[in-house]
């Protein structure tokens, strides 16, 4: 965590919008501009340290579990290439996403384009007959998803079968008058195979991790990260679930962890789950 550099917003033309800010003071009865600086500077902090701490989770968390970091420059045959183990005759590679958001159109197309035209040089750089690419989301769940990390399965099954590959597995099927989409896809040529796949939050570190309940030793080390204070059941919220959340952990009954610490741990794996469930 004190890898990420976290720098101090600008009121500059273009990291704010006035028309936000009229709105905001109007909506939450703020007069002056101290407020409005204590609320600019936390809310663009805030999202500045996404791409940082998306970086320090590439950093720390795969290789503890014992996958390789590849660090490569951008626009060469690894860069859209994060982590990386050898299982058997497979090679598993990782693209690791900061969240469900943070895809847009021009990764989508550059990922995709990355795997229709080297996963056989990836195959021969690991000197193994298989690979199996997955773009991961490092927190969320499918169902919150912009999809925009299916689209990448989708474009690079698209050039593949434009190259004349045969998909065995295809990441659209019918189903009625509706395709269903399908979070994978795979192909062979030439003895070779591959799958493209997606995975979020849970099952991408299920799947890093070998158990289902990876995330929440990640979550819990983070919470040990901190200097945590527990608050009060009875606290009054703003946001949403803030609630539920501190009620769902004062009913977590786990020996060597602090009030405090359960009440983070519980708040970082909201992150990973559609719903808490009542214990």
């Amino acid at each position: 965590m004190r890898q990420i550099n976290a720098r101090s917003p600008a009121i500059d033309g273009k990291s704010t919008n006035p028309f936000v800010l009229a709105a905001y003071a109007h909506l939450f009865d703020v007069h002056n501009l101290k407020q409005v600086d204590d609320i600019v500077a936390a809310a663009k902090v805030f999202s500045s340290i996404e791409t940082a701490a998306g970086r320090v989770v590439e950093d720390v968390i795969p290789p503890f579990y014992d996958w390789t970091q590849i660090d490569s420059p951008g626009h060469t045959v690894l860069s859209e290439i994060d982590s990386a183990r050898v299982v058997g005759d497979t090679v598993e590679l990782v693209a690791l996403k900061s969240g469900p958001m943070c895809i847009n159109d021009s990764m989508v197309s550059q990922i995709a384009n990355a795997v229709a035209s080297h996963w056989v040089e990836w195959s021969d750089h690991w000197e193994v007959d298989t690979v199996r690419y997955i773009v991961g989301m490092n927190y969320s769940t499918a169902k919150n998803s912009n999809k925009k990390d299916w689209h990448i399965v989708r474009l690079a099954q698209e050039r593949l079968e434009q190259q004349g590959i045969n998909i065995t597995s295809s990441c659209s099927v019918k189903q009625g008058k509706r395709p269903l989409a399908v979070p994978y896809f795979e192909a062979e040529e030439n003895g070779k195979t591959l799958r493209v796949e997606t995975l979020q939050g849970r099952a991408l570190w299920a799947h890093i991790g070998g158990g289902d309940d990876t995330f929440l030793e990640i979550c819990w080390a983070m919470a040990k990260c901190l200097k945590a204070l527990p608050v009060p059941i009875a606290s009054q919220f703003t946001t949403g679930e803030m609630k539920d959340i501190v009620e769902f952990a004062d009913r977590i009954d786990v020996p060597d962890i602090s009030e405090a610490e359960k009440q983070w741990l519980v708040l970082f794996a909201r992150h990973f789950v559609d719903k808490l469930f009542v214990v």
